[in-house]
């Protein structure tokens, strides 16, 4: 073991030296705190400091402080020499970071065992640093992973984009790398569009993972495992399930269990590009806000339901909205009405109201922006603590 001995008095120092390269420890001398300062920033491989207490220049009090304020890439183990057995000086010692004490005249058997000591502990230290690096290691891939998560994230969410007549914009932030939240929207057939914004209870990767397998389920618009179009053998072919039948499908296929406390709400819908028809199917998610342009006036749709997954063999209903050139619907999810300012109080759905009210002749992707700054000037925060979603869209024949 690499030791360093600070001694004013050249014999004693001298004869600690000798008794400890005997023992086959590496000794560096210093003869008082000053010199003992310089030296280990210039060795790094010192893990030991031997110090008698009073010595000119730096007693060895002070160079205790000093090592202990200072970060020297490693730590020291210090043992004070003294010739002060008062109980006071001890305690003072050890609340300025002392591992132990030597009284002088040193017994060299003492010595040894007290070094055994040290050395026990420094390796023990060893140990730990190594399993810290490695720790360190683990969480840069694992946060490595994350991000190549929270891109191919990104890449499932639809581009905002104009389909058959109707324009859809959005906004999509996780509280971290990933989100539960999910939104979609394509044409199922040549007049008729889904759309859907969910939110699955939690955070972090179990939800966005599930969000993941739910945004695939909901984006297969063909074939016998589509559960959003059902097709047939013989004319017409096909069918496109009522949004009430695709989450009662949804609340079969994925029941909570004691191994997965996932489940998640939903708002899914339909509608007729030709015709401006919506029709709307809820689970336990914030109600879908209806901005009807020429009436200038926001409404909540009404609708509520169970969320998926919490109760087998739920049976859901849908609203159905006659939409006029122009008018609008805004999906969301909890996340924006819960945040919350510094006081605790809630964004709520009435601020929400008020905004849309306020951006009815502007352009979805104005609404969106506005909507965005209203909820973080009210958080006054770069993160959120909840996933913030919302999705916009227009029907313009």
């Amino acid at each position: 073991m690499n030791i360093l001995i600070v001694e004013d008095a050249r014999d004693q120092r001298l004869m600690l030296s000798v008794v400890l390269k005997k023992q086959g420890h590496t000794v560096l001398e210093a003869e008082h705190g000053k010199q003992a300062l310089e030296i280990l920033k210039e060795h790094q491989e010192v893990r030991i400091i031997i110090s008698d207490w009073v010595m000119p220049e730096m007693d060895g009090l002070e160079l205790l402080k000093q090592v202990r304020k200072t970060d020297l890439g490693r730590y020291l183990y210090f043992i004070l020499l003294t010739g002060n057995t008062d109980h006071e000086a001890v305690v003072e010692g050890m609340n300025h970071g002392a591992d132990d004490f030597l009284a002088k005249p040193v017994n060299f058997d003492e010595l040894s065992a007290r070094l055994k000591a040290g050395i026990r502990i420094i390796e023990l230290e060893k140990q730990l640093e190594q399993q810290k690096q490695q720790l360190v290691q683990a969480i840069e891939t694992v946060e490595k992973d994350l991000e190549s998560a929270a891109r191919a994230q990104e890449v499932l969410l639809a581009q905002p984009a104009t389909i058959q007549h109707v324009s859809f914009d959005w906004f999509f932030k996780p509280s971290k790398i990933l989100g539960g939240d999910m939104f979609g929207y394509q044409a199922i057939d040549g007049e008729t569009l889904g759309f859907y914004q969910l939110d699955v209870a939690g955070h972090g990767i179990p939800s966005a993972l599930f969000s993941f397998t739910l945004n695939n389920i909901l984006s297969e618009t063909s074939g016998r495992g589509s559960i959003v179009k059902e097709t047939f053998d013989q004319a017409p072919y096909y069918s496109v399930r009522t949004p009430e039948k695709v989450l009662a499908s949804l609340n079969n296929r994925f029941q909570v269990t004691p191994e997965s406390m996932l489940y998640f709400t939903i708002a899914y819908g339909l509608i007729n590009s030709r015709t401006g028809e919506v029709t709307l199917s809820q689970a336990g998610h914030p109600p879908p806000l209806w901005i009807r342009r020429e009436k200038s006036v926001v409404e909540p749709v009404k609708g509520g339901g169970v969320p998926i997954g919490m109760m087998p063999n739920m049976e859901y209903t849908s609203c159905t909205l006659q939409f006029q050139p122009g008018d609008r619907l805004f999906l969301y999810s909890d996340g924006v009405t819960e945040c919350e300012n510094a006081e605790g109080e809630q964004f709520g759905e009435s601020r929400l109201l008020e905004c849309l009210k306020d951006s009815l002749d502007e352009d979805l992707k104005s609404v969106i922006d506005r909507v965005e700054k209203n909820v973080r000037d009210w958080s006054e925060l770069d993160r959120f603590d909840d996933d913030v979603t919302y999705l916009l869209l227009e029907w313009k024949p």
